[in-house]
This record gives C-alpha cells, sequence and structure tokens, in this order.
C-alpha cells in the first residue's frame, strides 16, 4: 500500500527536493565552466606548441631540399 503524506510533507519533500535539484544545476555548471578553462588551457598550449616548432621543421625541411634538388651530392 502506498504511503500518504500530508500537504505539509509534500510541500516539504517538494521543497527539498527543488532544494538539491538547484545544487546539482549549480554544481553542473562549476563543473562544465572547469571543463571549458582545461580545454582553453590546452588549446593554448597546443597553439604554442606549434608555433614553436614550425622554425624547427621547416629549416629541416629547407636543409633537405638545399641537399636533394639544389646542390646533389
Amino acid at each position: 500500500m502506498p504511503k500518504l503524506y500530508t500537504r505539509e510533507e509534500a510541500r516539504r519533500r517538494k521543497v527539498k527536493f527543488q532544494v538539491f535539484a538547484g545544487m546539482f544545476d549549480f554544481l553542473a555548471i562549476v563543473a562544465g565552466i572547469l571543463v571549458l578553462v582545461a580545454c582553453i588551457v590546452l588549446l593554448v598550449a597546443l597553439v604554442r606548441w606549434v608555433i614553436g616548432d614550425v622554425p624547427v621543421t621547416f629549416h629541416k625541411l629547407w636543409e633537405t631540399f638545399m641537399k636533394a634538388i639544389i646542390i646533389p651530392e
């Protein structure tokens, strides 16, 4: 047999669940912001790595080009 609640008990339960739902929403928003910040940090690190690697890569390619095409041994 289902448990019967008075109106006051039902109201208290409803408020309690609303508070928990609000807390969960707040925690989900905070977690989402943390994930976004982590993604931005990773993207910045990737861009810095690519910018730092471009001169080295093109230098190696230029050396290979000069040795193979321009000045064959």
